[in-house]
């Protein structure tokens, strides 16, 4: 049985199911970024674990922080529909339309983070100081706005890069062993990944969970 979060993304093997939806992230996909090489090797020790095969990995190159979560195929028929947007639009011109909302709205300029956990599934990132939270809580909120898009967890939302997802309940004995590998690397990334400038956020389009486009005519055909 697969756990809730990954049902709708990921078969008992862990291979990728079509998952539809537009999001807004700042890409942390290569080694400009601070914590891109300290998530590779967070990821490779992972896949050492004796549970790993629990575990979907995600490629670096999809590597991102999720600045906002905006609309998915699963939210069709939901309160969390695009405002204006007939029930039956194919995503494909909800694309279209989404963006131009999202590209009234002004993006955050100066907006530092900085590591604060680590999970089996993803490093916990947050903002460096008061001003990059304030930015950051004032750009969601009008993206939410314009979007007629404000998801139950909008004033809770812990900004985060995945990097894997958690396909089975884990047995007492995995969770000591996530625990101790978490505990080790949450340290060390709290300690080597210095505040670093997060990236302009992006509307970006998926069709599943392996990769993330800025790239409109690559959305898929199936919604």
């Amino acid at each position: 049985m697969i756990l809730e979060e990954a049902v709708y993304k990921f078969d008992e093997n862990g291979s990728p199911l079509p998952y539809y939806g537009n999001t807004i992230v700042s890409y942390l996909n290569d080694q400009r970024w601070p914590v891109f090489d300290e998530a590779v090797r967070v990821q490779e020790a992972l896949k050492k674990c004796g549970f790993s095969q629990k575990l979907a990995f995600l490629p670096p190159s999809s590597f991102h922080m999720t600045v906002l979560t905006l609309c998915r195929e699963i939210d069709r028929g939901t309160p969390y529909w695009p405002k204006g947007m007939a029930a039956d639009e194919t995503f494909q011109g909800i694309d279209r339309i989404l963006k131009e909302r999202v590209a009234a709205v002004p993006l955050p300029e100066g907006v530092f983070v900085e590591v604060e956990d680590c999970e089996e599934i993803r490093i916990i990132l947050k903002p460096h100081d008061k001003e990059s939270a304030d930015k950051l809580r004032a750009y969601r909120d009008q993206v939410a706005e314009v979007t007629g898009i404000r998801h139950s967890w909008h004033d809770t939302f812990r900004y985060h890069l995945s990097l894997d997802y958690l396909l089975k309940p884990l047995d007492e004995e995995e969770k000591r062993e996530r625990d101790a590998v978490c505990a080790r690397f949450a340290g060390e990334l709290r300690r080597t990944v210095k505040p670093f400038l997060l990236p302009k956020p992006e509307f970006v389009i998926f069709n599943d969970m392996m990769s993330y486009e800025t790239d409109l005519w690559k959305r898929g055909a199936a919604y």
